[in-house]
């Protein structure tokens, strides 16, 4: 493999597409939302003094994006997913003018910090899990790999960026002025992206299923899924009515397809290990105290060594796109977290520690990539809606659990013991998952249907249409 071949692959963008327009106004929604979420926690904390308040803050932000996911995946395979992601943004500016408004008042209310963000979570996670369903659909098929690397950069960008800069605002302007910037930014980024097309979804919740459609929902080669027949009426085909099914329906046909594609479970399974087993973020102001002997500026170090790993990660993803074997790529970098992370509980001094992190920052970008690729590329458009909430609903939960979780071993065996046996038991669970899907390891799985009625490679990733990376 040849050094101009690690670089990232902008090849989805030379191809041309809305696709620029739609990562470029993502990153700076990202980088606005940093700044608007530091600020709240700032502020928060300054008022109250307590970070039972800050995590009550958390709380209502992630109650919001959850309903929000499971909302928006219906949404997003029934109605024009740039109309959702137009309210999403729209939404984020009153959002977060209201708290420069806010924060502006000689006494700042909390109770408009609580409403305001349980409002926009709700938005946000309608207008996240619209994007995510819509990006397979700005670029043909051998661009996906790519696509998914792009969008794992900019998630990366904006996240890191974000804090950062808000950091050095509220020390510098104050508050007022930081959440006035975040909400002139959005509302750049809301008109850049009025310029966007329709994007409707397409197949049975769009109401323009045909008995085809619907017998691709269920992915050809994998496991049948049986589409409900309220999502298919008889009178479609005659034109003379659509029948939806209700939300909660609609949710349980995205289950139903989950468990009956093997790519797409497998995937959602591998990703719920290393978030349950191994999520030592939790455990960095114990650990940098009990461990390293240190205070917040330690806890400030072992929060940034992932995300310089996740950057480094990205600037040399290129390779990415041209994996052949995704599911095995999939598996090492969760196998490589879970050892990161082993080594990161049996570290003695900090430098070691902080190594491990940046280790684990790398790993763990290359799983999202190949996360969004493979779910991208194995789930027909009429479900990716659905899918993507499921996923993006589990993204969000499962490390909350897993913090749950490791807080309260933490307190019996201590920081150190409990990351490492996170880390561990990732790596085991990793094995019995890799285990009981060996098929896709092996390459047996035969290609899944798109919508479209093309092929798509197997689970593995197999890109018949390239050569292996010398």
């Amino acid at each position: 493999m040849r050094i101009r071949e690690l670089a990232l692959d902008l090849t989805p963008l030379r191809a041309g597409g809305p696709l620029g327009l739609v990562l470029a106004t993502r990153v700076l929604a990202l980088l606005c939302i940093g700044l608007t979420s530091v600020g709240v926690v700032v502020q928060v904390y300054e008022r109250t003094g307590s970070s039972a308040q800050v995590g009550a803050v958390s709380l209502v932000l992630g109650t919001g994006l959850l309903l929000g996911f499971l909302v928006g995946g219906v949404l997003s395979d029934r109605r024009d997913r740039k109309g959702l992601i137009l309210l999403g943004s729209g939404w984020a500016v009153v959002t977060f003018a209201v708290l420069s408004v806010n924060a502006a008042a000689d006494r700042p209310a909390l109770w408009v910090v609580y409403v305001s963000g349980a409002l926009f979570g709700f938005t946000e996670g309608v207008a996240e899990t619209a994007l995510t369903a819509v990006v397979p659909t700005l670029v043909s098929e051998e661009h996906i790999p790519a696509t998914g690397a792009l969008v794992t950069v900019t998630t990366t960008l904006g996240s890191i960026a974000g804090p950062m800069l808000g950091g050095v605002l509220i020390a510098g302007p104050g508050l007022a002025t930081t959440f006035a910037l975040a909400a002139a930014g959005t509302a750049v980024t809301t008109l850049l992206l009025t310029r966007l097309g329709p994007m409707p979804p397409t197949g049975p919740e769009a109401g323009i299923a045909t008995a085809e459609t619907a017998g691709a929902m269920s992915g050809a080669g994998e496991a049948a899924v049986p589409v409900p027949e309220a999502a298919v009426p008889e009178t479609v085909a005659t034109g003379t009515a659509v029948t939806r099914p209700g939300v909660l329906r609609s949710l349980r046909e995205g289950f139903a397809f989950i468990r009956g594609s093997q790519v797409v479970a497998a995937v959602l399974v591998v990703d719920l290990c290393a978030a349950l087993f191994a999520t030592p973020t939790a455990l960095y102001p114990q650990f940098a105290e009990e461990r390293f002997g240190g205070g917040a500026a330690f806890v400030g170090l072992l929060t940034t060594a992932p995300m310089i790993g996740a950057a480094v990660a990205s600037l040399v993803s290129g390779w990415t796109g041209r994996a052949r074997h995704q599911w095995r790529v999939l598996c090492g970098a969760v196998a490589a977290w879970g050892l990161a992370c082993l080594g990161f509980g049996l570290s003695p001094l900090l430098g070691f520690g902080l190594f491990f992190l940046a280790l684990g920052g790398v790993a763990d970008t290359v799983s999202e990539i190949m996360r969004r690729t493979l779910l991208m590329r194995h789930t027909p458009d009429p479900l990716q809606g659905r899918v993507s909430s499921l996923w993006l609903a589990q993204a969000m939960t499962a490390p909350a659990l897993g913090g749950v979780l490791a807080g309260l071993a933490a307190s019996v065996v201590g920081p150190a013991a409990t990351v490492a046996a996170g880390g561990a038991v990732c790596v085991g669970t990793l094995a019995l998952v890799a285990l009981r899907y060996r098929a896709l390891w092996a390459g047996r799985v035969e290609p899944a249907s798109r919508p479209d009625g093309a092929a798509v490679d197997p689970a593995v990733g197999s890109n018949s249409d390239t050569t292996a990376p010398s």
